[in-house]
Formats: C-alpha cells, sequence, structure tokens
C-alpha cells in the first residue's frame, strides 16, 4: 500500500540562475528560538527567502546573496520568528455559525445546527472561509485542514467556493469534503424502538445527492484543485467518521487518496455514545476497526480520538497516522479529554485543532496552546508528565505538518523548508517582562502581538494588516448577507417541535446506551 508522506528533493533548485530569477525576500535581525541558547533565544539573526522556501538562516550579515536580487527586507529588530501554527482541523462552514448554541453532548447539539436557517449559497460559503481565514492569519495560523461539510453533502459549487475563498486569503490550506452515507446513532435509536420525525438532520442521506455522485464529484474537486496555487492548496478525502460511514465508503476514500496520493481526515471516538455505538454495530472498537480496514497509515489523521481502549495508541503509534487534538471543543461539548501525555510517551504524532467556530467560537490557535497547557494537568498524572511547552508548540507546527503530508518541508525555520512564518512583537505586552519565551507564548501570548505573516514566501500581514482581503468590506458584506437570509428564511413550527422532539429521542438513547442516571 503506497503512503502519501512527499520527500523533499535534495536541491530545490536546478542551478543557481534559476534561483536568481525567483522572488527574493530577507529577514534581517530577528530573534529564533533557540531551547539550549541563554534565554532560549538567539539573536540578530537573516532569513533568506527564496520563492517559497527558506534557502538559508545565519547570523545577521553572514547569509550570500544579491541585494539587487531582493525585493523586500523585513526589519526583525525586536521581532521572534516561528513557523506559523497550524490548525490541523476545522469546519469552514461554522465561521458564522458561532455563539449559536449552547454547550450539548455533540450527538444533541448537531441537531439544531442542521436546523439552522442559513441559506448556504456558494457565496456565502465563501465570506464563510475567508472570515475564517482572516482570524487564523492575523493570530499567527499560516496553514489549516479543513473537514468541510456543507448543507448538501459533497457539492462541487460549495468546495470550489471554499478553494476560492482560501486562494483569495493567501493562507495554505488542505480541504478534505466530509463525505457520510450513515448513521450509527441513529440507527441505534431504531433498533432501541425510538422513532425520529422529519428533519434535515434526519433525512440528509435522503435529501443529498446519491454516494457514487458524490463521490465523482469529490475526485473532480480532487484533480481540479489539488496542489494549485504554487503547491498552497491541497485536496484530501474527508469521511465523516468512522460511525457516518459504510465500510465501502471507507474503503472508497481510501481508495481515492491512495490513487492521488493525497491525505485522509475523519473524525474518531470522539464521544462515549459514539464509542459505544460502533463497539455494538461493528464488534469491536473505532481505533482497531480503522487498523483492520488499512486506513491508518502516513497520510491518515484523525480529529479527537478521546474514547480509546487499552493498545489503541500503540496501534496510533505504529501506524504512522496523525491525532488531531481539539481541547476546546472538547471542552465545550463535554466529549472528554484526549490522553495526551500518555500518547506523546508512546510515539503518538500529535496535531492541534480548533475545531469549527459552532464548537469553540473562535479560530485562534493560541487559544488551543494554552487550553492545552492548562486542561491536562490533573492531580492523578504524575505532574513530571504534564505537557511541556515545547512539546506543545512543536503539536502546533511540525505536528500540523505531518497531519499536511508535509512533515519534511513544514513546520521548521530551516534551509529547505517551505516559508510559512509569524513574525511577533517582543514589545508587546505578552512578552514584557521577557522571561521563559517558550511559556510567555503558550500562556500569556493570545495572538495580537502578531506583526508579520508569510506564507508560501508571499507577506499576506504586515503591521497587523491582511494585505489580500479588505477586512472592513468583508464583515460589512457577512453582515448584510446574513441579514438578508436569516430574514427571508421560512419561519417553521414544525421544524422546531421536530428539533425538540429529535433532542428528546437522542437524549433517551444517551440514557439507555450509556446508563446515566
Amino acid at each position: 500500500m503506497q503512503t502519501i508522506t512527499r520527500v523533499q528533493p535534495h536541491n530545490i533548485y536546478e542551478d543557481e540562475q534559476q534561483r536568481a530569477n525567483l522572488r527574493q525576500l530577507l529577514i534581517r535581525g530577528c530573534t529564533l528560538l533557540a531551547p539550549d541558547e541563554p534565554g532560549k533565544l538567539l539573536h540578530d539573526q537573516d532569513i533568506l527567502i527564496v520563492d517559497r522556501y527558506i534557502v538559508a538562516v545565519g547570523p545577521s550579515g553572514t547569509l550570500s546573496f544579491n541585494p539587487m536580487r531582493v525585493e523586500r527586507v523585513i526589519t526583525g529588530k525586536n521581532r521572534l520568528v516561528l513557523p506559523g501554527l497550524i490548525n490541523a482541523h476545522t469546519h469552514s462552514l461554522e465561521n458564522l455559525l458561532k455563539a449559536t448554541s449552547p454547550s450539548l453532548p455533540l450527538e444533541l447539539w448537531l441537531v439544531p445546527l442542521f436546523g439552522d436557517a442559513l441559506e448556504w449559497s456558494p457565496h456565502l460559503v465563501y465570506l464563510s472561509t475567508l472570515l475564517g481565514a482572516l482570524e487564523m492569519l492575523k493570530t499567527g495560523t499560516t496553514a489549516v485542514l479543513d473537514h468541510l461539510w456543507t448543507s448538501a453533502g459533497v457539492a462541487g459549487k460549495y468546495l470550489d467556493a471554499t478553494m476560492h475563498a482560501y486562494h483569495d486569503a493567501g493562507i495554505r490550506a488542505a480541504v478534505a469534503p466530509s463525505i457520510e452515507d450513515r448513521d450509527l446513532v441513529l440507527e441505534a435509536g431504531l433498533r432501541y424502538g425510538l422513532r425520529f420525525p422529519s428533519h434535515p438532520f434526519t433525512d440528509r442521506f435522503r435529501d443529498w445527492e446519491p454516494i457514487a455522485t458524490q463521490l465523482e464529484v469529490l475526485e473532480q474537486f480532487i484533480t481540479d484543485w489539488d496542489d494549485s496555487a504554487n503547491g498552497r492548496l491541497r485536496c484530501f478525502t474527508g469521511p465523516s467518521g468512522i460511525h457516518w460511514c459504510s465500510p465501502g465508503l471507507l474503503e472508497a476514500c481510501l481508495n481515492l487518496s491512495e490513487r492521488y496520493q493525497t491525505g485522509m481526515h475523519l473524525h474518531a471516538v470522539e464521544t462515549e455514545l459514539q464509542a459505544a455505538v460502533i463497539r455494538e454495530a461493528l464488534g469491536q472498537g473505532g481505533i482497531r476497526y480503522l487498523e483492520q480496514m488499512g486506513m491508518l497509515r502516513p497520510g491518515t489523521s484523525l480529529a479527537h480520538t478521546i474514547w480509546l481502549e487499552p493498545g489503541d495508541l500503540n496501534i496510533l503509534a505504529r501506524s504512522g497516522a496523525t491525532v488531531v487534538h481539539n481541547p476546546i471543543s472538547n471542552l465545550r461539548l463535554g466529549s472528554g479529554r484526549f490522553p495526551l501525555s500518555d500518547a506523546l510517551d508512546q510515539g503518538v504524532t500529535v496535531a492541534l485543532g480548533s475545531d469549527g467556530s459552532a464548537s469553540n467560537d473562535r479560530q485562534n490557535m493560541f487559544d488551543v496552546l494554552k487550553q492545552t497547557g492548562l486542561m491536562h494537568n490533573l492531580p492523578h498524572i504524575d505532574y513530571h508528565k504534564w505537557p511541556q511547552p515545547d512539546d506543545i508548540l512543536q503539536a502546533a507546527t511540525h505536528g500540523g505538518a505531518t497531519a499536511l503530508g508535509l512533515s519534511s518541508e513544514l513546520g521548521r525555520i530551516e534551509e529547505q523548508q517551505l516559508a510559512d512564518l509569524i513574525l511577533l512583537d517582543l514589545d508587546a505586552d505578552a512578552f514584557v517582562p521577557l522571561r521563559d519565551p517558550y511559556l510567555h507564548l503558550i500562556y500569556c501570548e493570545h495572538g495580537t502581538a502578531i506583526d508579520s505573516v508569510i506564507v508560501n514566501g508571499e507577506i499576506v500581514v504586515e503591521q497587523g494588516k491582511l494585505l489580500n482581503v479588505d477586512e472592513a468590506a468583508l464583515r460589512q458584506e457577512i453582515r448584510d448577507q446574513c441579514r438578508f437570509a436569516l430574514a427571508h428564511a421560512p419561519t417553521s413550527q414544525t421544524l422546531v417541535a421536530h428539533t425538540n422532539e429529535i433532542l428528546a429521542q437522542l437524549d433517551k438513547l444517551r440514557h439507555l446506551i450509556l446508563q446515566k442516571d
């Protein structure tokens, strides 16, 4: 079976003449993290970027280059340069759905989300994606893995709108359209004698195009968009989750990923109820089921993986798959706690994600860094095993790069690495007075010290301002479009009643299966 690990060529450019003709950018006199240096910082460093790659890093004034070829020089004085943060799990359609729901268990939370009154035009999808990209870039996230669900399943017009938004924003993005053809939770409800009324949530498989058609759209999407925008945009397969996909659909996604040498991203055992219905329906735990299906390999990333069984972490470590930890949404929906310390001890590759704005309400990865540094510091865990700041930062950079299939090219400040960089102002409040920079980054900074952002060698944020997007115009258009869409949305007492009935039935199912008092 093939994997998608991408090999970085030894020499990026065929010759010096080719390099000389490409765009060059110099960051002069900046500060880098250096754990073995006094203060864990290395000052007065230069970074030379040619086209989309870092080609040299060294003490200021020591790099060899033709100054006549350098298009821009960025002054790095009092600027800490880091690899850009990577948000390895989100849902861009939810950027217009923040603050829509109180905290509920996931299975209940999904129902009103599907019944939301917004009419999703392709342009509204474009605006929602662009809004999330804006928030991420301004707070230091340079790459995102978008597990894109839409109100119509896998529909080409929505997929294209999403990719156009990421293209225009200038962010690096891998988009994994969410595809599903079953719901083991609803099937369990029927086995327990529960009945669910008509509703966009319960009727979705009937309302969407046949799954064969959706798979054709997914393949065309990969053909049209993968590795576009000078390699900045990629396309993954995105089976929605173990309990939302038949074995045939999982196999079809795996085949597409292998045929096009691309990644695969899915939810896995996020809640206690999911884990229970998976074991009941499939006769084994979700991670062992994925292993048996051949789904676990380098290039596969799993969101959440909270309700694990003995031996699962060892399976994940051996497989080379990446686990994406989403601490904020896990808390918001009461899903449980991923065993981060044990995962790291056993060699599991871990990335970090915000999850969608309907279950997090923000797309700020500095929020995620801090929450990761807090929620695992529990009295029953040996404090020596509490996550350390450098491990957390590693997960948000190189771990995320692995989820994107770019482990050899992204997430470090070195020669032959892709130039996705963020510059933070060391004069900002979060760094005054400056002590341990790793501690400042995890616990003090919340994205407001971001001065400049470079993605794929292009400056996309300068002095805190986005260069590719008119932020004020975008926000006003979103307000106008949402106001219009909500004003013209049909109000249905029947829909409200059916939503409440399904919530009551799912609550009953949770009690029946989980034996909750």
